[in-house]
């Protein structure tokens, strides 16, 4: 008997449950293949493992074995948001192939793949029909499965995808501590659906969007090496249509509000991709300065449709990068070193070339084929860009936050020439609802610098280290996804000082 997933064995009526995906996994355990490594990096709130599958023709166990080979590693992140299910299917589905030789070559051969299939299991089992349940008016919702699927939130009520800064669940530390900082992905592909606009295209993806943060290279090399022909391989083999995530930008006025949609209403200011908080996955591996694709299947389109377009667009990067292998490696290994200058606020401005949109008229799903050229609301400017200092002098809870994220810490000693930030001003908080985790406003600053001993119990980190964009982002005042904002230091009146030091002199 074939093994098929809980997608495949319902014709698509029905999404895999924690069980199904675990069931099989030990299924592809079961034929003793050598090629596949059948781990876990923890279990969930509610006690449901995590698994981890790492695949390579070099029977790889081990993120030493992985960097030893000098290939590529990629890590599939599926069920981030339990609700969006197509990656989830398609990535255990996609293992199965690669296993079996279905798609020809030896692609393991070339990469190493490491896949966490179900990174959300407690929202993934809270299963109900009228999640995410279609309602175009509101651009919300997809088209199946008719039994259900789960929450977008994990069994705490916390969106996964807005935790990468604060890290308050359990679920993104596990994976930041044994599995992105263990592996050390060159490329993370990440698995979602999007509602919003009515458009043609089955799948849409980004880039991070802190440019001016982490390395621009691996962001670049993406944007104008991978996706080109990676694009062009999922229309030419696959018969699919694929462009970059946004929405126009009258429809992002109408989510923000929760109005309704008028499907027959012009559309001329452009197509907006979403903001630049390193609190969104991709944004934070920006500053990783890896390669990151963030995937946003259609979900306009049908459950399987949905599963066969995740499935064929991972297939098509994992063909680019196996082609390219070393390119990647290189790429991403050049880029250890922090920059200089790192931006921890932005504005977003039209992209050089406008981008050309397959659409509908009216914009409903029945709609007439149509397409239209619109300003790509897409390019992210710094807009506080700070040098970046040797270090931070930062009290013991911020510095076990920064631990968190891979980051060395020391124990300081003695006197130090610092940077001390005063409140001048705390301005109100505004922007898209898209960000959900927004509380804080922007924070003006006056410095002064002075000779200090450290605190008793703080802590130094210096900014030198290849995760040092995520301590400036997370120390600096002026950052829009900082300390104060994660609520890794309490909001501050008018007047105090910031307990988060630049260390500007020398250290031992």
């Amino acid at each position: 008997m074939p093994l098929l997933t809980r997608a495949e064995a319902t014709r698509y009526e029905e999404t895999s449950r924690h069980a199904d995906v675990m069931a099989f996994i030990a299924g592809l355990s079961a034929r003793g293949d050598r090629r596949l490594h059948v781990t876990s990096f923890g279990a969930s709130p509610q006690g449901r493992e995590l698994p981890l599958l790492v695949l390579s023709s070099h029977a790889v166990t081990t993120p030493m074995e992985a960097r030893a080979l000098g290939l590529p590693v990629v890590l599939v992140i599926s069920g981030i948001h339990a609700g969006e299910v197509e990656g989830k299917e398609g990535c255990l589905m996609l293992v199965r192939d690669l296993l079996d030789g279905t798609h020809g070559g030896d692609l393991l051969a070339e990469v190493t793949l490491v896949v966490a299939p179900l990174f959300n299991p407690d929202g993934n089992d809270a299963i109900e029909p009228g999640n995410r349940r279609l309602h175009l008016p509101k651009l919300t919702g997809q088209l199946g499965p008719d039994n259900g699927v789960g929450t977008r939130v994990n069994g705490s009520g916390i969106n996964l995808n807005r935790d990468y800064m604060r890290q308050e669940t359990l679920e993104m530390r596990l994976l930041q501590t044994r599995v992105c900082q263990e592996w050390e992905p060159d490329l993370t592909i990440d698995n979602h659906a999007t509602n919003g606009s009515v458009h043609r295209f089955s799948m849409t993806y980004d880039i991070p969007h802190t440019i001016e943060s982490g390395r621009a290279e691996p962001i670049d090399y993406m944007r104008e090496v991978l996706l080109p022909p990676v694009t062009a391989a999922l229309k030419a083999n696959h018969g699919l249509d694929a462009g970059w995530y946004g929405n126009f930008v009258e429809d992002e006025r109408v989510l923000d509000a929760d109005g309704d949609a008028d499907p027959r209403s012009p559309v001329r200011e452009g197509w907006m991709t979403y903001p630049h908080h390193p609190r969104f996955g991709s944004n934070y591996r920006g500053l990783t300065s890896r390669m990151d694709l963030l995937l946003e299947c259609y979900s306009y389109i049908t459950f399987e449709e949905r599963v066969r377009t995740a499935y064929a667009f991972m297939l098509e990067t994992l063909r680019f990068v196996a082609a390219h292998r070393d390119d990647v490696v290189q790429t991403v290994a050049s880029c250890r070193a922090p920059r200089d200058r790192i931006a921890v606020r932005y504005r977003l401005e039209r992209a050089k070339a406008p981008v050309t949109i397959l659409t509908r008229t009216p914009r409903t799903l029945e709609g007439e084929p149509s397409s239209i050229v619109l300003p790509h609301l897409s390019r992210f400017v710094g807009s506080l860009v700070v040098p970046r200092p040797r270090a931070y002098l930062v009290p013991a809870g911020v510095g076990e936050a920064l631990k968190g994220h891979g980051l060395a810490v020391e124990t300081p000693s003695g006197t130090y020439d610092v940077d001390v930030p005063t409140v001048e001003g705390l301005g109100a908080q505004t922007g898209r609802a898209i960000l959900e985790a927004a509380k804080v406003g922007e924070l003006s600053v006056s410095w002064r610098r002075t000779a200090r001993i450290a605190p008793a119990g703080s802590v130094l980190v210096r900014t030198d280290q290849p995760m040092g964009a995520i301590a400036v982002y997370l120390c600096e005042p002026g950052s829009d996804d900082g300390a104060v904002e994660n609520g890794l230091i309490p909001v501050p009146a008018q007047g105090a000082e910031l307990p988060i030091w630049r260390v500007e002199g020398d250290l031992p």
